[in-house]
């Protein structure tokens, strides 16, 4: 029996665990329900379960036979996003909800345990079981790696994958190099001088400035940077003003970064202060800059991607095997895949005929349940064909 026809037979197992998961979202380091029903479900199924200390969880499935490691991770938080979908088991958790698809991703790892656990006499190796917290925070992955999620045993290879809601359920993406982008963070605050709204002139008045500061940095996308390697300079927030007739003395903006290219990610926060510098020095203003970086680019490997791509292309034909343009989206397993060899797939979660084709993020995020069978069984072939070789 294949891996799918294994997957297929658990179907209702998975879709009752993720919609369980679905109905109580947890953000980032407080998945103490979440982690715990994975510590049972794993012990249920005969796999050595180990804590991290917070709400990650590991689980260890040795084979019959010493051999090589493979890790497979999902992560396992929620968004505080206030779920709008309608769904029989929409989120019991106000405020928060599971719309970027982690609650498939526990229950295609789950699913691929249960099924590698039956199959443990054909394993020459170990097979570890990564559910990391906190990717939403961008900080999970670096949590996991600091508490020996590569180590003891030391994992070889490193697979992982992302449901998708805007790609058809049946089709799984693999391909080597940058999948996703970098992200990095940062704060502006602008100094003007307040001042009643009848006279400007006799303050600083901070929101020009900062308009001519936003405008500076769309300058910086298109005409300092190499738009071959493209970057994304997101302003998210803009915070001024106190009434309707002053004028306001302080600007605070907050935004993210995106990039593929490290020479590109590198210059960014030089050409953005001296951008500030320069607009705040001819408007009169003064301003503090802070820029953080968090996630690196992901950048799958060659050779373990193409070894990926036969395990996937095994499961459900190589026509369904998929290549799509580099995402500007981020994901810190990035952290993992600069310490060991390994890839991120992109699986399908979306159904076009039903009207399910959402983006990541929104809070009328809906998945097509198939792709439970689908990245079960590709997590579990995976493991299956690289232990085997």
């Amino acid at each position: 029996m294949s891996t799918l026809d294994k997957a297929r037979e658990i179907k209702p197992w998975m879709v009752e665990l993720r919609r369980d998961f679905h109905m109580h979202p947890e953000p980032s380091f407080e998945e103490v329900r979440t982690s715990k029903i994975i510590d049972e479900k794993l012990r249920e199924i005969g796999i050595k379960t180990t804590s991290t200390g917070k709400t990650g969880v590991i689980g260890i499935l040795q084979g019959e036979k010493p051999g090589k490691v493979i890790g497979l991770r999902a992560d396992i938080d929620a968004l505080s996003v206030r779920e709008d979908t309608g769904l029989p088991y929409s989120s019991k958790n106000p405020g928060y909800m599971h719309a970027c698809g982690h609650d498939t991703h526990i229950t295609e790892l789950l699913g691929a345990a249960r099924i590698l656990s039956g199959l443990k006499d054909k394993l020459a190796g170990s097979v570890k079981f990564i559910f990391q917290p906190a990717e939403e925070a961008g900080t999970g992955a670096e949590y996991m790696v600091e508490h020996g999620a590569l180590e003891n045993p030391k994992v070889d290879m490193i697979v992982g994958m992302h449901t998708f809601g805007l790609i058809e359920t049946g089709k799984v993406v693999v391909q080597k190099g940058a999948l996703m982008a970098s992200i990095d963070v940062w704060n502006l605050t602008i100094e003007g001088k307040s001042c009643h709204g009848s006279s400007p002139w006799q303050g600083v008045d901070a929101m020009p400035c900062a308009v001519a500061v936003m405008e500076g940095f769309q300058t910086i996308v298109s005409r300092f940077n190499d738009v071959r390697n493209p970057i994304v300079i997101n302003v998210g927030t803009v915070k001024a003003g106190e009434r309707f007739n002053v004028v306001p003395g302080k600007v605070e903006m907050t935004g993210s970064n995106r990039a593929f290219s490290e020479d590109s990610r590198k210059m960014l926060p030089k050409w953005m202060k001296q951008m500030v510098d320069n607009v705040c020095s001819a408007y009169g203003c003064k301003a503090e800059f802070k820029y953080e970086k968090s996630c690196s680019p992901v950048i799958n490997e060659a050779v373990s991607t193409e070894l990926v791509k036969k395990s996937v292309a095994r499961v459900i034909g190589e026509e369904n095997v998929i290549q799509i343009p580099p995402v500007m989206g981020s994901e810190d397993f990035s952290t993992y895949l600069e310490k060991v060899p390994g890839t991120f797939m992109i699986l399908g979660g979306g159904n076009s005929e039903k009207g399910w084709t959402y983006s990541q993020h929104s809070n009328h995020f809906i998945i097509d349940e198939d792709c439970l069978v689908v990245g079960a069984s590709v997590y579990a072939q995976t493991a299956l064909d690289f232990l085997q070789s």
